[in-house]
């Protein structure tokens, strides 16, 4: 079968998705393409991606809100390779499920944003690819749930499909040995953008210093709130415990994970958070936000503890956690086997293979 993915163009867990999904497909059961699109550049690491795994593939920079020139060029670049598939990662090309009513190709779209994030606009294109697309993919019932509390019509029929998300555990891993820091450090990595709480994690750290507790904080990516957080790191005198690392390849996150003694991720919502879950295949134990998309994965089964988005909450969880090495070694353990666990359980590719071929 051919798919062509259909994704952003710059950083971020849509590139991450398409790369673990790529991976996930070791019996080669589908040809893969991939088509990206955006504001941004290509990714570099996307692009080596595609050549390393022969993913034949084109870039096209993103001009205007409503961009023909974008959907005549995917429609070539399938019509050229007789793609069978579209798999819609991104709302930017959402007028391809209404042009896919007309064409050859199916149309499979995944819903990748928490509806705390979405705009209007991409509240409408979710709604209409749900509606028209060949199938419809979240991530779990609570995925669904969201968009239908503002559709109350909209039903999970046939062309609807759960598969959740997972990640290569055969790359994210514990280190074979065991980094020992002097200080309890925790790390974050998510975009430094509106939702994303890191102004939360901050003035928590700050508590914890004014009472004799000292936490490093290592803090992976960027975004339009980067001047702002780092001017609160500077307002609160934690430059000595905060370290600020941009943004990171695959690899170095890897070896980011791996530094830690623990992952926090504070956010006002989520789908599935995959920084959370490679946390998770690292061995780390976990610190996040008691919120949808975190809430429904993550507990002390699981390896991690929940926090109401509070700064006085979190200090308590954080000092919790720091005091007790072994809670946290017990934690890093559950994590790490329940990531195995969803590994095992999800595999992505062959997933959507088993949707298609029952058809």
């Amino acid at each position: 079968m051919k798919i062509l993915h259909i994704l952003y163009s710059g950083h971020g867990g849509l590139g991450t998705y398409f790369m673990n999904f790529v991976k996930s497909d070791q019996e080669k059961q589908f040809e893969h393409f991939a088509f990206f699109y955006g504001i941004e550049v290509l990714n570099k690491e996307l692009e080596e991606f595609c050549i390393d795994n022969k993913i034949q593939y084109q870039y096209l920079q993103k001009r205007s809100k409503i961009d023909f020139r974008a959907l005549k060029t995917v429609m070539a670049f399938q019509k050229k390779h007789q793609i069978q598939y579209l798999l819609l990662h991104t709302f930017s090309l959402s007028l391809l499920t209404l042009l896919g009513l007309f064409k050859k190709w199916k149309l499979i779209a995944f819903d990748h944003t928490n509806l705390a994030y979405k705009t209007t606009i991409e509240k409408i294109f979710t709604l209409l690819n749900h509606l028209f697309t060949h199938k419809m993919i979240y991530f779990y019932k609570g995925h669904f749930e969201q968009i239908k509390s503002i559709f109350p019509f909209l039903k999970f029929g046939k062309n609807s499909h759960i598969i959740p998300k997972t990640v290569d555990i055969n790359y994210f891993k514990p280190p074979n040995e065991k980094i020992r820091n002097d200080v309890f450090t925790l790390g974050i990595t998510a975009r430094l953008i509106q939702g994303k709480r890191h102004d939360l994690v901050i003035e928590a750290l700050a508590k914890l210093r004014d009472i004799g507790i000292k936490v490093k904080l290592k803090i992976a990516g960027t975004g339009p709130k980067t001047n702002e957080i780092k001017d609160l790191v500077n307002k609160l005198n934690l430059d000595d415990q905060i370290e600020f690392t941009g943004l990171l390849t695959r690899n170095q996150l890897l070896s980011f994970y791996q530094s830690l003694d623990a992952y926090i991720h504070a956010s006002e919502g989520e789908t599935i958070c995959y920084s959370i879950m490679e946390a998770q295949a690292c061995g780390l134990p976990i610190l996040a936000s008691d919120v949808e998309g975190i809430n429904n994965v993550i507990s002390e089964e699981t390896g991690g503890i929940l926090f109401e988005n509070k700064t006085e909450d979190l200090e308590l969880k954080v000092r919790h956690m720091a005091n007790i090495e072994s809670k946290t070694e017990d934690f890093g353990t559950k994590a790490r086997y329940s990531a195995m666990r969803q590994y095992k359980n999800y595999n992505n590719s062959k997933s959507l293979f088993e949707i298609l071929r029952n058809e």
